[in-house]
């Protein structure tokens, strides 16, 4: 039986909702991440990349506003905890929020989503901008 993988549901989910109502829009989805790798593949992977850097999951290229372009960092859930805005205790989620906070510093837009729901929204406020 298959391992679910809630994450890259929703990332296809998105993906093909901003393919459908968005077509002129490139989005970068980074669907290798959920593909089961060897140790070997694994570490000829991670020389690719910047080391401590945890790239969000998916790249929504179109400058809005004030932003060089939209990412998003998909999650099963809340990476949240109950106050909505304290990171819970977990070094990944840790890394990706400093990741995310770098891309903000370079000017880019950058959300933590859970729900298809979310990211739509996010989108379209942020093409508003």
């Amino acid at each position: 039986m298959r391992k679910a993988q809630p994450e890259y549901a929703l990332q296809c989910q998105f993906v093909a909702w901003m393919n459908d109502k968005h077509k002129c829009v490139l989005v970068f989805s980074d669907t290798a991440a959920h593909i089961s790798k060897t140790v070997i593949q694994q570490a000829r992977a991670n020389k690719l990349q910047t080391p401590r850097i945890k790239w969000p999951d998916v790249f929504v290229a179109q400058p809005s506003g004030e932003y060089a372009g939209l990412f998003l960092e998909f999650k099963a859930g809340t990476p949240f905890k109950v106050d909505g805005v304290t990171l819970k205790k977990n070094e990944h989620i840790q890394a990706q929020s400093d990741t995310m906070d770098l891309l903000r510093a370079k000017g880019y837009f950058c959300e933590f989503v859970w729900r298809l729901e979310q990211a739509q929204k996010i989108v379209n406020d942020y093409f508003s901008l």
